[in-house]
């Protein structure tokens, strides 16, 4: 059994088409589909939940979607966690992390996905075995004990505050957000101290950003962790350390074809878990607000099965 569900608003309503059209083709394939429409963030993490033992999940969306759709199927007390990804967002970076996992080139055209596709993975049972992150961050300055999953990256600092504000202005604004948050952001935007704790390694230091990733990619095509590989067992760490902000301005360009690590005024490393502290700073995971540092990040290596229409 196939469970979509579907986010009405990603894409400009595109993903509602979609599930329908994808569902029809599933069906006709021999694969009994539902199609359920979220009506909130809650409603998607609850429907994923209580559909994941019962057959496969299809997070029909932007990243957001996956994010939540993520969550649902990690708490579901399943020994092999199993997600279906069907891009309709307006970044989809969690899916151009997954063309590249495991050693997968995006240097040659992949073929268009279709519903017949992704149909015909379902059916041949092709999934690819991936890292999850999962993060418990600060409450009341007391760390919970419940995690929240992530497949693309974690943040803190200059981009998380650009989406606050980005976040904070009416949707008419459209694509433009980001922008505009930037140039509000940046006039106002101080670095701050980030008592990093690597593996038990100190790793403190001054920064701009702080990006964790299981994928390499946020902010619709950013490569933020250019290296990161979501079947390597590791976080990529990227800190954009203290620096004048006409040089931090000159680096962000770079971010998108992920040259910006050539910079001396970037870091970046390995780790399997850390500790991540810092004043009035906010963490951000596959696009999602998860709230204040401090943070307790972790891979958890080959937690979850996707269905891998790259082999079909």
């Amino acid at each position: 059994m196939i469970r979509i569900i579907a986010n009405p608003v990603a894409g400009g309503g595109r993903a509602l088409s979609d599930a329908s059209r994808l569902a029809r083709v599933c069906a006709d394939a021999g694969i009994p589909t539902h199609v359920h429409v979220a009506a909130s963030r809650d409603d998607t993490v609850r429907t994923a939940r209580e559909s994941a033992p019962l057959g496969l999940v299809v997070a029909c969306g932007g990243d957001g979607t996956v994010h939540d759709c993520l969550n649902g199927v990690m708490t579901a007390a399943l020994t092999a966690p199993r997600l279906a990804i069907w891009p309709a967002g307006t970044g989809n970076d969690i899916v151009r992390g997954l063309e590249s996992a495991g050693g997968g080139s995006t240097d040659h055209e992949e073929p268009p996905l279709t519903a017949e596709r992704f149909a015909d993975a379902a059916l041949n049972g092709s999934y690819l075995q991936v890292d999850v992150g999962s993060a418990i961050t600060a409450t009341d300055s007391v760390l919970g004990e419940t995690p929240v999953y992530f497949l693309g990256v974690l943040s803190c600092g200059f981009d998380s505050d650009v989406n606050e504000r980005a976040n904070a202005m009416p949707a008419r604004v459209g694509k433009a957000r980001y922008l505009l948050g930037v140039a509000r952001e940046l006039p106002s935007f101080r670095p701050r101290w980030y008592a990093i704790d690597s593996d038990g390694a100190d790793s403190s230091m001054a920064g701009m950003v702080l990006a964790v990733g299981n994928g390499p990619a946020y902010g619709s095509g950013m490569m933020i962790c250019p290296g990161a590989d979501m079947t390597d067992g590791f976080l990529d760490v990227t800190l954009v350390t203290d620096t004048p902000k006409r040089t931090f301005v000159s680096v962000l360009p770079r971010v998108y074809t992920g040259r910006h690590i050539e910079h001396p005024s970037v870091v970046s490393w390995q780790a399997r878990r850390l500790r991540i502290d810092a004043p009035d700073s906010l963490v951000y995971a596959d696009g999602e607000r998860l709230g204040p540092l401090p943070a307790v990040v972790e891979i958890h290596p080959g937690a979850l099965e996707v269905l891998d229409v790259r082999r079909t």
